[in-house]
């Protein structure tokens, strides 16, 4: 896999730009196309009574003009640095939407995006930008937490050979691409990464299979070291490896602990498409970890992901 050619970079005006804005020119490499983009909206411009709708257009406008020339501003500087950039802005109430259908129409190979952190049970219900953008954008997303890079960054792939259908294990191939090409392209480590649980004892109620719980743990430890042996043997790499890595365990508990442990810089991780009950139940492993998760997250989804958003 190529390195990522087409950047959409979406910079807020509240949050981290100038961090975000350095992880950009890590990313950048000659004759690359980048695209900053921003989305303003004002409830109260929007919702004026002291406003008719071509004094509304012009405050819109005043409001846009404002926020590309920061963007342009910006952009020039990366033009210096040898890649061609540009700025785009929307007005748009919905901040999700707004970058999806960005997205939609500039065609990227990644997208990075910072997002906010929302910890509380509502937000998730109501669906929070940055939950919506997980699972709608139909390009790679990048969501870049506060702290930078370290000089050689440890980019690690998350995956999981135990899938039902080949949607998933396709995924997994997907991850495998997104992770090498990402630490090639930051010069850093790639790191793969499995978490995966047994059966607890006190799930077991035949009595002959208690008295072989031993022998059962060991038979599912075998079975997943089989699983990973082969999906990463085209990359020439084994188990034994120090960038292999095995984790036994609850996934939201065992990964962010590793990850900080590790040094890991960005996890790169698969989501697809769930039903609105498992989402509000359950959540994807990606969701379950946005905001557990010490490093970036690089979400990947499948070739077969269908974007429920329209371009316009």
């Amino acid at each position: 896999m190529s390195s990522y050619e087409r950047l959409l970079v979406h910079l807020k005006q509240d949050l981290h730009r100038g961090e975000v804005l350095i992880k950009v020119r890590r990313l950048l490499r000659e004759g690359m196309v980048v695209e900053l983009f921003s989305q303003g909206y004002s409830a109260a411009v929007e919702g004026s009574t002291l406003f008719d709708h071509d004094r509304r257009q012009h405050a819109v406008q005043s409001v846009l003009r404002k926020l590309e020339k920061g963007l342009q501003s910006q952009a020039d500087k990366l033009e210096h640095l040898g890649v061609k950039a540009g700025a785009d802005v929307s007005w748009d109430r919905d901040e999700a939407e707004a970058l999806v259908r960005k997205a939609l129409r500039f065609q990227p190979d990644l997208v990075l995006h910072a997002p906010d952190t929302h910890p509380d049970l509502m937000h998730r219900l109501l669906g929070a930008p940055d939950w919506r953008l997980l699972r709608q954008c139909p390009a790679p997303l990048l969501l870049s937490k506060k702290q930078q890079w370290n000089d050689r960054p440890v980019v690690a792939a998350a995956i999981d050979p135990f899938h039902l259908d080949d949607e998933a294990a396709e995924l997994d191939q997907l991850i495998l691409q997104h992770a090498g090409r990402l630490a090639e392209q930051l010069e850093g480590q790639l790191h793969i990464v499995h978490v995966y649980q047994t059966l607890p004892h006190s799930a077991i109620f035949d009595e002959h299979m208690v008295m072989d719980y031993e022998a059962l743990q060991h038979k599912v430890q075998h079975e997943h070291r089989e699983r990973i042996a082969e999906l990463i043997k085209p990359l020439n790499l084994q188990l034994d490896d120090p960038c292999v890595h095995l984790l036994e365990g609850e996934l939201a508990a065992v990964m962010p602990e590793w990850s900080e442990r590790t040094g890991v810089d960005v996890l790169v991780m698969g989501s697809l498409a769930r039903g609105f009950i498992d989402r509000m139940l359950l959540g994807s492993s990606a969701e379950r970890l946005l905001e557990r998760m010490p490093c970036d997250l690089l979400i990947v989804k499948p070739d077969s992901f269908r974007c429920p958003i329209t371009e316009f």
